[in-house]
């Protein structure tokens, strides 16, 4: 640490990227409805009802994280709540992951003529949206990342230590140990560390078995030790969350658009020559095992995440690279700096890795919509926000010639990943943790008014803070605190980890009196209850709901019957969604209400559409067809919006115009390549042509 008394500035501007840090991640400040799973076991441990999601005796590991489950039961037991103890753990572990880096930095060789580099890998880690990110969330991912750094740290000068005869107390072993007790990922890595090292001390010819053994006994013993507890505890020898999301099933297409979108987004092609002549510079300093145990542990890690689809969260496995990355690119900004002039071309290069790191993930920020939409922008391509998210042609930066490839290629894979749910945005977690918690809380005051009992088992896709606030009694859909829907076959090959679904046969079973969506309570304006009426009109699904008032309704399936519900829950009167008791009270009440969500954000065309269906239910086809019309302008390349507008037209019996909007939905669907629609348009052409009849597309 010379380098702080040699130069006083240093202090002063190292706080300040500490600062900076602090700031970003505030920024991006979160929690996840996923982190409240942990926060229901961490509760229920510390009341003395055991690591379980539902108290009774079926006992379930819905979790990946047993070392943050642990911290957290023991906060709860003092006091301290998991939902308010879990950000304050992730910051200050951001905290100590940046005062690691730092001083791992600082130990380097220094640089006479240009000490400034020594800030490189604290400034980017400022800077780095994903940081930011993961400093909040609730989930465990930065005491992880902080658990993997420094095991990797301390690991190197225990190896080194070894290979010249010095005895070392084995502490990275132990760190590695816990690792693993926070996430399973850790296993791999710590591994893959052991075996880098063994590697190195064999070719060295410095092996001792019985020393090396002792380094690495503090890992064997914890490992052994959580498995012991797995088995004897859960029955099984991986957590359920494995089964569920994974089972064996392999996905290299998701993974390599879910890697290839991060390498893309934080500009990986711009800064990593220098991370390759970084370690070349530590290997020609003697210190060669630093990037070997780096890599030894990210690239067998980044092969594994390729290999299972990768993430749901954006990047989340993958944050743990960027401090390794970012010493090995200060020491490439320290072999190339040699000159007045290398220095100056280091500069700018550092200067355009960090503006590289900073531009597409604060843009993709900036351009985040302002409403929720779920799996943004892929899986709601359809919409206006998706259309315009990350265009090359919105960016100062990413608009110039060479430039705009890339930043195309990267839309184009993170729209394909999200699509599949992987690599979802952290503010479309943000905006959906909104909608979840007004939905739990709304439903807490529903028990407490005694409209639904305690104990209503309810079963549902999102077994986060709805359950957590609740404590009711739920089943998870997805199968994450579920073993039976978690050791059944994939329902489907759609998403990242979404893929293992619980069946009605199976709730019906289980006792599921509530069958819901992710949202269990929706407004009279929200897509999802007329959608829910066209399944149960089209005998698809039978979905209830029950008016609690003020627009709003509890939206449900009812396994066990509407017999047994009213029997329960008499203060809830639930009706089917295709009676005209519940349908003609809806749409008078539906239609002034659109309309006003209409005046009030005029750009939202999901309400645009919705306002027309329920004209055409209402049998007003001039008005439906004016609001077709208005979606048309806007979404010119919806084949449905058109094919809605021929509809309305025919019916009006004006002819010619309805010819017209069928060429435009047949011009709308070749564009997009949908041959079938295609086909069935020009059908219709024919068919209209020849004068007869259209019926309900």
């Amino acid at each position: 640490m010379a380098r702080l008394r040699d130069h006083p500035w240093l202090p002063a501007f190292l706080l300040g990227t500490l600062a900076l840090l602090i700031a970003h991640a505030r920024v991006y400040r979160f929690l996840t409805d996923d982190a409240f799973i942990s926060f229901r076991y961490a509760r229920n441990l510390s009341h003395g009802l055991g690591l379980v999601f539902n108290p009774g005796p079926e006992r379930v590991e819905g979790y990946t994280n047993f070392l943050w489950v642990l911290l957290l039961a023991g906060l709860d037991r003092v006091g301290l709540r998991p939902e308010s103890a879990a950000p304050l753990l992730s910051l200050a572990a951001t905290v100590a992951l940046w005062a690691l880096v730092a001083r791992e930095a600082l130990r380097r060789p220094a640089s006479a003529a240009a000490p400034w580099l020594v800030l490189i890998p604290a400034l980017a880690l400022a800077v780095t949206r994903s940081v930011a990110v993961w400093s909040s969330s609730g989930l465990e991912t930065r005491l992880f990342e902080l658990l993997i750094v420094a095991a990797a740290f301390r690991w190197k000068s225990e190896v080194e230590r070894q290979d010249e005869g010095t005895p070392t107390v084995p502490f990275a072993a132990l760190l590695m140990g816990l690792a693993v007790w926070t996430r399973p990922d850790g296993m791999l890595m710590g591994l893959a560390a052991i075996g880098g090292a063994l590697l190195w001390l064999a070719r060295r010819g410095h092996f001792d078995a019985r020393r090396f053994t002792l380094m690495i006994l503090p890992f064997l013993v914890l490992v052994a030790a959580q498995l012991m507890f797995r088995l004897a505890y859960y029955h099984e020898w991986l957590p359920n969350t494995y089964y569920a999301k994974i089972g064996g099933r392999l996905w290299w297409s998701a993974g390599l658009r879910y890697v290839g979108a991060f390498a893309l987004e934080y500009a990986l092609w711009l800064w990593l020559p220098l991370v390759v002549l970084g370690a070349r510079r530590r290997v020609r300093e003697g210190h060669g095992l630093e990037p070997l145990i780096a890599c030894s542990i990210l690239l067998p890690h980044a092969l594994y995440v390729i290999a299972i689809g990768g993430d749901h969260f954006e990047y989340r496995p993958l944050d743990v690279y960027f401090p390794f990355l970012f010493l090995l690119l200060f020491d490439g900004a320290r072999a190339l700096a040699r000159s007045p002039r290398s220095r100056l071309v280091a500069a700018l290069w550092v200067a355009l890795t960090l503006l590289g790191l900073w531009e597409l993930p604060w843009q993709s920020h900036r351009q985040s919509p302002g409403r929720y939409l779920a799996g943004f922008p892929g899986a709601s391509a359809d919409t206006p926000e998706a259309a315009r998210f990350l265009d090359p042609d919105r960016d100062p930066l990413y608009r110039l010639p060479g430039l705009h490839a890339i930043a195309a290629a990267h839309r184009s894979l993170l729209v394909a990943a999200t699509a599949r749910f992987a690599g979802v945005r952290a503010e479309e977690h943000r905006r959906f943790f909104g909608i979840e918690s007004a939905n739990a809380r709304r439903l807490a005051e529903l028990i407490r008014e005694g409209r639904l009992p305690r104990d209503t088992y309810v079963a549902m896709p999102c077994v986060g803070v709805i359950p957590y606030v609740t404590d009711l009694p739920t089943l998870d859909r997805l199968g994450l605190t579920d073993a039976h829907v978690a050791h059944g076959p994939f329902a489907r090959r759609e998403f990242v980890a979404h893929d293992k679904v619980a069946t009605m046969d199976y709730a019906r079973t289980h006792g599921v009196e509530l069958w819901t969506d992710p949202r269990p309570i929706v407004h009279l304006t929200d897509e999802a209850l007329r959608r829910a009426m066209r399944q149960t009109r089209d005998g698809e699904e039978t979905w209830y709901a029950a008016d609690l008032g003020a627009g709003d309704y509890l939206l449900a399936r009812l396994p066990l019957g509407p017999e047994r519900v009213a029997r329960r829950m008499p203060a809830l009167p639930f009706a089917r969604l295709d009676d005209s008791t519940f349908v003609e009270p809806y749409v008078r009440r539906a239609i002034p209400a659109l309309r006003a969500a209409l005046a009030a954000d005029p750009a939202d065309d999901a309400a645009r559409r919705e306002l027309a269906s329920l004209l055409v239910f209402r049998g007003e086809i001039a008005p439906a067809r004016a609001v077709y019309r208005e979606l048309s302008a806007r979404r010119p390349g919806d084949v449905q919006v058109w094919l809605r507008l021929w509809w309305c037209s025919d019916r009006l019996g004006e002819h010619a115009a309805g010819l017209e909007a069928l060429e435009r939905a047949l011009g709308a669907a070749r564009a997009a390549g949908d041959s079938a629609t295609v086909r069935g348009i020009q059908a219709r052409l024919a068919n209209d042509r020849g004068g007869r009849t259209s019926a309900t597309p």
